[in-house]
């Protein structure tokens, strides 16, 4: 039988004979003669932890498909987008754990999966309602690890820095948080959890088409009453409306027109108004006004947001930082921001106290082993965990080498930590930087055509041990990411497509292919 590897490959021999061992003993699980007498494709890894539902590749049916028979919250995960991106301010399975106990109301937070997401657990939870919701017991301040996104800890916003340029299509922030005498303690790779305040214009417009003051008292769910002006910034969701609530409208419209839209845009998931805040809402239909009380119970609660922790707490004791894209965009003939991204980046300023609390992300870690080598692909705002790798490695002297391949739209615009990395890459820490700047040229570069470029070191890389790294959007990114991996596979280890898919799989079984995606 011929070497695996042959020795034209640009390994060396140690290299070459671990790359044959494995392929050899991948191949050798799997082979088997049919009737042709060729060779079967590599069977599919199995997933660790019992959820082989876990996985964004699959179409939702085949994961509902998987989870059939299994309790209610391993259904509810199944129908999530599996990216455990904290866009919805938990986890996959903790989000469906929630609801499954009946803690979180929302179906709708997971944003990736959209529509096709909502609507599965809908009827997951009409064939089974969820749980009555349990009190959460009240953490002792003096218990650093009772801080949760339920019981948060209030800190200070310490500084708050822009990363773009004042003509920068896109406005980042990186924001350091004090965390005083919490006790709170974080890894790289963990996430910051964001308890937001509406912005006020908002609660201003809310409070105006209602014609309220804003002293109206209104129960909240856990709390005693406080006013409405208080609840509406603190405690309840105002950029979008919610079908409970459109239908409340309709419920109380005057107007028969106006009931009739509102009727059918609840039984559409909002429809042309799907995108629109509540504030828009009460606006487009003025003669739809209900009691205050019934009208704050449809909203939802106002959720915390997740952002990757860009520090290292060795270099920044007692501080925890964030890299945040501000939002900002105009709806309905007015500016509408972002509701934890303003309030963090743009609102708060130092000295100005912030609900927060550590989300653990156990499954993206630095290597334990500070000689393995890593390679982190992280355009935009998706370079802030790779920041905090970076300080860490810095502080522990780890010998590992670090390559940092990171993009956005322009060089002298959005180049996002560039005094940090060229320092880092000065004094060698930094092995090695590749950047992609989308809109510096007649045509579009990103990160993912700068991994091809060097697919022959990045595959040498991997080769050697390397963890592999994507951090940033999932939607299109990620995914782009994950195919060019599979062709630098097949392209410099001489794989077959099967044989690349089912080592980029055996990456991640090893955890050693990692992901942080939004």
């Amino acid at each position: 039988m011929s070497p695996l590897i042959p020795d034209t490959a640009p390994f060396n021999p140690q290299q070459r004979a671990w790359l044959s061992g494995f392929f050899a003993g991948v191949l050798g699980a799997g082979q088997g003669e049919g009737a042709s007498g060729s060779t079967s494709t590599l069977a599919p890894v199995a997933d660790e932890d019992d959820h082989p539902w876990h996985d964004a590749a699959l179409p939702l049916g085949e994961r509902l498909a998987l989870a059939k028979g299994k309790p209610l919250a391993s259904r509810l995960m199944a129908a999530m987008a599996q990216l455990d991106c904290g866009a919805c301010g938990y986890l996959c399975q903790t989000y469906s754990a929630a609801i499954a106990t009946g803690d979180e109301r929302d179906l709708t937070r997971c944003s990736p999966g959209g529509n096709d997401t909502a609507q599965a657990l809908r009827r997951l939870v009409a064939i089974e309602p969820p749980a009555a919701a349990k009190q959460q017991p009240v953490a002792s301040s003096a218990d650093a690890s009772k801080y949760s996104r339920t019981q948060p800890f209030t800190a200070q916003i310490a500084s708050t820095t822009r990363l773009t340029h004042i003509d920068a299509p896109k406005d980042t922030r990186h924001v350091a948080i004090d965390l005083l005498d919490s006790g709170l303690t974080y890894e790289p790779g963990d996430a910051i959890g964001i308890c937001p305040v509406n912005c006020p214009d908002l609660v201003r417009g809310v409070l105006g088409v209602l014609g309220a003051t804003g002293d109206e008292p209104v129960a909240v769910e856990g709390g005693s009453a406080k006013p409405l002006r208080d609840a509406l910034s603190h405690d309840f969701t105002l950029a979008r409306a919610r079908p409970a609530l459109l239908e409340l409208l309709a419920k109380s419209a005057s107007d028969p027109q106006e009931a009739d839209q509102l009727r059918e845009l609840a039984a559409t998931e909002g429809g042309p108004l799907a995108g629109a805040d509540v504030c828009e809402v009460l606006e487009r239909f003025p003669s739809a006004r209900p009691p205050i009380g019934d009208f704050v119970a449809t909203l939802q609660r106002l959720q915390p947001r997740l952002y990757s922790i860009s520090s290292s707490q060795r270099k920044h004791p007692g501080q925890v930082h964030a890299t945040v894209g501000v939002v900002r965009f105009e709806s309905a003939g007015r500016w509408r921001n972002g509701v934890a991204s303003h309030f963090l980046g743009v609102r708060s300023s130092p000295g100005d106290s912030v609900r927060v609390f550590v989300q653990p992300s156990h499954r993206f870690r630095l290597p334990a082993d500070p000689a393995t080598p890593i390679i982190m692909v992280g355009p935009g705002t998706g370079i802030a965990p790779f920041i905090s790798f970076l300080q860490e490695r810095a502080a522990t002297s780890a010998t590992g080498q670090n390559w940092l391949i990171f993009g956005n739209q322009y060089f002298d615009l959005d180049f996002l930590y560039r005094e940090s990395l060229d320092q880092w890459s000065a004094t060698g820490l930094l092995t090695r930087l590749d950047v992609a700047f989308s809109r510096d040229t007649a045509e579009k570069v990103y990160v993912q055509q700068r991994m091809l470029e060097q697919g022959g070191q990045l595959w040498s890389w991997l080769a050697a041990g390397a963890y592999f790294y994507v951090c940033g959007d999932a939607r299109r990114m990620a995914p782009d990411v994950d195919a060019d991996l599979k062709q630098i596979a097949a392209d410099h280890g001489s794989l077959s497509p099967d044989e690349a898919t089912a080592y980029v799989a055996r990456l991640a079984k090893e955890k050693r292919y990692l992901k942080d995606v939004y």
